[in-house]
């Protein structure tokens, strides 16, 4: 695995020093873009905010381990720094931290697989129906499965046909798709995909996350595996730990903007007399709002800084299963504060609400990663299989 040394690495004052350079652009190129909830961002000015994130050095496109989004996560401040960073794209449009996150994965991939990660090139984290479930921890530990289990690996992570595609949300001009695809008599493999070797179908607009297009993938014959055996399992579950923060730093991101807003209107709107920040019921809409996020913050801190050997993917599931389910019902609640004008589209708290349902079924719902960490903790009554392998890979 290729991890940058002490001289590449950031020290915590250049870490600050670039987020800060991430708050200006967000400031005065993606706000004015996308101040108007109601009109989503179109794809070509979507593109452009992306590139431009790409210029000031927030996505890695050299060889080499720089500074960029994951391009370095076993570093506590370089992840911390793009959290950080995620979240501050995502409070002013979740759409466009996603399309952000998945690029830099795919990025990571990218040089890890020793290519060019010059066009945006994405990767793929979900199967058909989700994660696989109880199935997916022996299949990555290379444990018998009972024929249910292994139908539903075979089904779930398959490479995809027309009849049984995979989805992606993203912006549509992506240049390669990184592939897991698990097989009973290999195990987990990665195909990295040509934009020209894959038919994309563009579906009706899913709930949520308006910039970006929900796109059917089939590739019934894709060429051999770029990574396969163990490396490949390492990645699998090194990206889905990374995928699951991502994920819940953009959530939280979400539900803080929605809360300040929320709080600011509460100061504002007068009603009986006094404002209705004064009423116990819109306090105790605020405070839901405000406890997620702070739990949410409380948790990726922990996981920046982790006391266990990084990365604890079985952790990582724990804990966005718990904020998951708080954040959206924070967002809720901070739309519950306008009332009936909540519902308006031009509020922004209605996209909040939908950004929201739709990044809690992202990557695993909060349902099936409680499944998938009862089966890994099922099955670990002491350190072995993946707790092994995480630990060759910190070494």
């Amino acid at each position: 695995m290729d991890t940058a040394d002490d001289t590449t690495r950031l020290d915590e004052a250049e870490a600050r020093a670039w987020l800060q350079a991430v708050q200006r652009y967000a400031v005065e190129r993606i706000a004015p873009q996308v101040q108007r909830p109601e009109l989503p961002c179109p794809a070509d000015t979507a593109r452009t905010l992306i590139d431009g994130l790409a210029d000031i050095g927030v996505l890695n496109h050299g060889d080499a381990p720089a500074a960029g989004l994951w391009d370095d996560d076993e570093d506590p401040v370089q992840r911390g720094l793009s959290l950080d960073v995620l979240r501050v794209v995502a409070t002013h449009n979740a759409g466009l931290a996603m399309q952000l996150h998945l690029q830099a994965l795919g990025a990571r991939l990218q040089r890890e697989a020793g290519l060019s990660a010059g066009q945006p090139t994405l990767v793929s984290l979900q199967g058909r129906h989700g994660l696989g479930r109880g199935a997916v921890w022996p299949a990555c530990e290379g444990r018998p499965l009972t024929p249910e289990q292994a139908l539903l690996m075979s089904d779930n992570w398959a490479c995809p046909t027309q009849a049984t595609p995979r989805c992606l949300h993203a912006l549509p001009d992506w240049h390669a798709l990184w592939l897991p695809v698990w097989q009973p008599s290999q195990g987990w493999c990665w195909h990295r995909l040509p934009r020209g070797e894959v038919q994309v179908s563009v579906l009706p607009h899913s709930h949520g996350l308006d910039e970006l297009s929900t796109q059917a993938i089939a590739c019934p014959s894709p060429a051999a595996p770029v990574i396969e055996g163990e490396q490949a399992t390492r990645w699998w579950t090194r990206l889905q730990a990374l995928h699951s923060l991502g994920l819940q730093a953009i959530s939280e991101a979400v539900v803080h903007r929605a809360w300040r807003q929320a709080l600011e209107h509460a100061r504002l709107r007068r009603q009986g007399g006094q404002t209705i920040l004064g009423h116990a019921a819109v306090q105790q809409l605020l405070q839901q709002a405000h406890e997620a996020v702070q739990a949410s913050a409380q948790a990726l801190a922990s996981a920046a800084h982790p006391r266990s050997p990084w990365p604890d993917l079985p952790a990582r599931w724990r804990d966005r299963a718990r904020c998951q389910v708080a954040l959206a019902q924070g967002a809720s609640a901070a739309l519950q504060v306008f009332g009936g004008q909540g519902y308006m589209r031009d509020s922004g708290l209605e996209k909040a609400v939908r950004d929201e349902n739709h990044l809690r079924l992202l990557g695993g719902s909060p349902s099936e990663l409680r499944t998938c960490v009862a089966a890994w903790e099922a099955g670990h009554a002491g350190p072995t299989g993946l707790q092994a392998m995480h630990t060759g890979m910190a070494a």
